[in-house]
């Protein structure tokens, strides 16, 4: 038989048994579809910075401090421009600093630009970003000149031409007129360095001082070109083809031993672009805070290859018990002198036939909610003509294909042993209580959605556990602002004059926070060893604005104590104190001592920290509010800000916002899996819905016969559900270790961790257990009901 032949006869047969032809289609596009979008998340991630004209030949360089036990991506300034006049290997340097928050005036309003660095002109040529319009011509060495991206530019300036324009621009308070010397071409989303707005490194050194949080000892700008110490700059080497990294890392690794001091130890050390967003997780990184997570994406991968195993499976076992009743059609065709080899072949196109009619459909439902669920995975991926979209196609194509000659072969393959002669007998050809593979895909798929479930109540949990734990500190009512150029004194005089606000203290950063200061200072007891504590400045009043409690002395007041720290409990043995109260540490004396609260996430376990006072260095403004007639209380902090000085917006957020900020990407995962256990169950549930049907198909003679000798509907309902009970109590004792060891790994990223409950097990096999009864019972109610006369008449 021809292959067009087999495809008519395909075509035939799937018109001939629409719904389980539906059922099949259906469970493929869900499944494809999210293979689909897994595809494109899995090729983004996965090629970041790969776009970079030079990706491979481009390193950042690494130090680390032996003080603090750390590796800082951020390095001395010199360091790449005396490597590059030192070191043949290097063909050429860029340094990049990150500006952070910068605002940009547009009308009359300033809005915020997150993604804002300090570079030179020699960045573009060695990460190969094209400049679309204007030069870089003067950019280094003419001042107040800045660079947008094409979004900015479009952003800011429309179709005009904005080369050679004005742009107000606001950062650490003070304003600058700046003129745009060229835009260039957005850098991909998916690349570790962000920049929209581009400034010159003149400029970010001018203004360096201002934002640095530290006791550094550098005091202008030459110093800071020239300092063999300081931690502001991310230095980037663009090597020659052929170096050998190794050899070239101990050449640097000597450059940095050479010029080291006593107080600043240089260990240098190469990291590749390509290393950057998967391998920076114990790097410390003052640029950017994006990293990915190569477990949780193999995690996404593995899970989404198991959703579409799961719907691979439902067209098996559709095909499997519907070739059950095609048997005497098949053993028609080999009397009438069909070949073996057409038989299979007809079968594998039948069941390619339904997996390529699935294809566009899934694509459809791919491109439609990726959009989405790249925003609940926090990216903005879409399918586009790109290199990820052709690689993607090309793998989700040979996946088809071999999903459908897989199934077509498998089943063919089982067809192909029924005996001719006991066909057209119409003899027994199987028994149903032999169908092992069948009942183990089955069981499969129900494993699979009893896993996801349990893991989407586990990551909810420990969601809600990090919400409502006690952190240490009083999170009701609540709030951060972010100071700005605001007069700190002023600010909290006047709202302190309303009785719903309780009280306000500035902080350099307020918990919960991502951010950190690591301090090296001399032990109290043994003045020669260092200790290493986190870091903190604030205002007078931050202890009882936070909450805090206080276990002895007491907080910073400007009536009995003008200078000193506080410290938290664990870090009364770190230091070596005896007396505590009035012992002498390099930033004061201990002053007080506050219970221990959990500065950082749950991740962290709570370390020594030294909280030091110094109002001027407070970013952020805490504040104590009742929690009673909130909205009217906020609308006069708006009021009192725009009456006390500073050009910086207002805005605020409650505590619980930050934690949502904070566990962003544990709650995306929550959704993540969440969402991935219902396309599973979805999946499963058609899968269950079919098979029902065709084994009450199988077993109407069966049914007709029993009911003719007396047997109940709610008997015959019993008997053809109870292997779906048995399928899922074992897929129940299947998922239950498996998911329980892999919780326990996930458990293990944080330091404080909610239980993991038998109900949540317990819960996810009954969800399972109530969804497949659910789905088979429509069916077997119907079969039990069925008049008996229909299925004996011609017996």
């Amino acid at each position: 038989m021809s292959f067009k032949n087999n495809l008519q006869v395909s075509f035939r047969h799937l018109k001939a048994d629409k719904t389980n032809t539906l059922i099949s289609i259906s469970g493929l596009i869900l499944g494809l579809g999210i293979v689909t979008v897994v595809l494109v998340f899995v090729l983004n991630e996965l090629g970041y910075d790969s776009s970079f004209a030079n990706n491979k030949r481009i390193y950042r360089v690494l130090n680390y401090n032996e003080s603090d036990n750390h590796t800082w991506a951020n390095t001395p300034f010199v360091i790449a421009e005396e490597a590059k006049n030192k070191f043949a290997e290097i063909e050429n340097i860029a340094h990049q600093y990150n500006m952070g928050n910068i605002e940009v005036k547009k009308n009359t309003e300033y809005i915020r630009e997150p993604d804002v660095i300090a570079t030179e002109s020699d960045f573009f040529s060695i990460f190969g970003i094209d400049v679309l319009q204007g030069s870089l011509n003067d950019f280094d060495n003419t001042e107040g000149k800045i660079l947008l991206s094409e979004s900015l530019s479009n952003k800011y300036f429309g179709e005009e031409d904005p080369v050679g324009q004005q742009l107000d621009i606001r950062y650490l308070g003070k304003e600058f007129t700046m003129e745009v010397a060229a835009v260039y071409r957005d850098i991909p989303q998916n690349s570790s360095i962000k920049a929209t707005l581009i400034a010159s490194m003149d400029f970010a050194m001018q203004h360096l001082a201002d934002n640095i949080q530290t006791n550094a000892e550098i005091p202008d700008e030459t110093e800071f070109r020239q300092a063999w110490k300081g931690v502001f700059f991310t230095n980037f080497l663009l090597l020659k083809d052929g170096v050998d990294i190794k050899t070239f890392e101990t050449k640097l690794r000597e450059l940095g031993n050479k010029n080291s001091s006593e107080n600043f130890k240089l260990s240098l050390s190469l990291q590749p672009l390509s290393d950057i967003y998967f391998g920076s997780e114990k790097i410390v990184d003052n640029n950017r805070k994006e990293q990915g997570n190569l477990s949780m994406l193999l995690v996404l991968a593995f899970v989404g290859f198991l959703i579409l195993i799961t719907a691979s499976i439902n067209y098996l076992n559709l095909a499997s018990a519907k070739a059950m009743s095609q048997v005497k059609n098949v053993a028609v065709r080999k009397i009438c002198g069909a070949r073996q080899k057409s038989i299979i072949g007809q079968m594998i196109i039948e069941s390619t036939l339904i997996t390529f009619l699935a294809l566009p459909f899934a694509m459809l439902a791919a491109s439609v909610s990726l959009p989405q669920i790249s925003s609940m995975l926090g990216k903005d991926y879409s399918i586009e003509i790109s290199g990820q979209l052709v690689a993607s196609l090309a793998i989700l194509a040979l996946i088809t294909l071999a999903t459908g000659i897989l199934s077509g072969s498998l089943v063919s393959i089982k067809s192909a042993r029924f005996g001719l002669v006991n066909v057209l007998k119409g003899n027994k050809i199987d028994s149903g209580n032999k169908h092992y593979t069948r009942k183990a895909m089955v069981i499969f798929q129900i494993a699979v959605f009893i896993s996801l479930i349990s893991t989407m109540f586990l990551v909810q949990k420990q969601v809600r556990y990090a919400f409502n734990k006690d952190l240490g500190f009083a999170k009701e009512g609540l709030i951060r602002i972010p100071r700005g150029d605001h007069n700190l004194d002023l600010f909290k005089q006047e709202i302190e004059k309303n009785p719903n606000v309780l009280s306000a203290s500035g902080t350099l950063w307020m918990p919960p926070s991502n951010n950190k200061m690591y301090i090296s200072i001399p032990k109290v007891s043994k003045h020669d060893e260092m200790v290493k504590v986190n870091g903190l400045f604030v205002d007078y009043g931050f202890a009882e604005t936070m909450g805090l409690k206080i276990v002895m002395g007491s907080d910073f007041d400007k009536e009995k104590n003008n200078n000193g720290v506080l410290i938290n409990e664990s870090a009364i043995e770190t230091l070596g104190l005896t007396d505590i109260l009035g012992e002498q540490t390099a930033f004061g004396p201990v002053v007080g001592v506050v219970s221990d609260f959990n500065m950082f996430s749950l991740h962290e376990a709570i370390t020594p920290m030294i909280i030091g006072l110094n109002p001027g260095m407070s970013q952020n403004i805490a504040i104590r509010l009742r929690t009673e007639n909130l909205p009217e209380t906020i609308d006069f902090l708006k009021e009192a800000w725009a009456n006390t000085g500073g050009t910086t917006a207002f805005d605020f957020e409650f505590t619980n916002d930050i934690l949502n900020d904070m566990y962003e990407s544990d709650i995306r995962f929550s959704k993540t899996i969440g969402l991935l256990a219902i396309i599973a169950v979805a999946i499963a549930s058609l899968g269950l819905f079919g098979l029902s049907l065709l084994m009450g198909k199988q077993r109407i003679k069966e049914i007709g016969v029993r009911k003719v000798n007396g047997a109940r509907i709610k008997e015959i309902m019993t008997l053809l559900n109870k292997d779906f009970v048995v399928w899922v109590g074992i897929a129940f004792l299947v998922a239950t270790p498996v998911s329980y060891y892999a919780m326990n790994k996930w458990l293990e990223n944080f330091a404080y961790k909610t239980n993991l409950s038998w109900w949540i097990f317990a819960l996810a096999g009954l969800l399972a257990l109530g969804i497949a009864l659910l789905t088979v019972s429509w069916q077997s109610w119907r079969a039990a009901t069925r008049n008996p006369v229909e299925a004996l008449r011609y017996e």
